[in-house]
This record gives structure tokens, sequence and C-alpha cells, in this order.
């Protein structure tokens, strides 16, 4: 598997180690990204708040977003749930919580409704 098919799918389970490591990696990836593509428009229109520059961080904060969404999933997948639960994560407050409760909550241990357990590769 690619890492844009490990990141961008809702099949299978992920376990609180991967899920780490792809959150950090796809902040990395598209804050640094993000970064580059708004310099670059800033540098070519001189215009630091134009329209290319929102369009190129509104594209990628949308390819970061569904990514994370996705990766919410497969770790609800790891918990048992519903990867609908992940719309929890959109209430301000209790949406950090649920952030924080999905780095460190065990997964369950043995096969679930969503497929065999991470832990066992």
């Amino acid at each position: 598997m690619t890492i844009l098919s490990e990141i961008y799918t809702t099949e299978g389970r992920l376990n609180r180690l991967r899920y780490l490591k792809y959150m950090i990696m796809l902040a990395i990836v598209a804050g640094l990204s993000t970064f580059v593509m708004s310099s670059m428009a800033t540098f070519l229109t001189g215009n630091p708040t134009g329209f290319l520059v929102n369009a190129i961080t509104a594209i990628w904060g949308l390819v970061a977003g569904v990514g994370n969404v996705m990766l919410m999933i497969r770790r609800l997948h790891d918990l048992g749930k519903s990867g609908w639960f992940a719309l929890i994560a959109i209430i301000p407050a209790i949406g950090f919580i649920f952030s924080i409760y999905l780095f460190f909550a065990p997964g369950q241990v043995g096969w679930n409704q969503y497929g065999k357990d991470p832990l066992k590769d």
C-alpha cells in the first residue's frame, strides 16, 4: 500500500501509534505545502491576501481535512465504533476532548466487525 492509500481510505482499523504517525505526517505535509504554495502565489501576485493565496490555502485545508476525517474513522473502527462518531469532532470543546481520547484509547483486541486487529500484523 502507498502512503496515500493508507491515509485516504475508511476501510479497516488503525492503531494508536499509526494514527499518531499519520496525523503528524499529514499536518506537516499539508502545512509545508500550503506555506510553499502560498508563498509562491504571494511572490507572483504581490498580494498576500489575494484570491490565489486564499484558494490554495482552502484547497490544501480541504485535502488535509478529508484525510484527517478518514484517519479518524479508521481509528474509531479500531475502537469498535461506527465512523459516524467522527461528527463529534466538529463540536468545539467536546471535539477537542474526543480527539485526545482517540490518541489514548486502546483498540479492541482481536477481530471486530471492521476487520482484524492491526497489532496482530
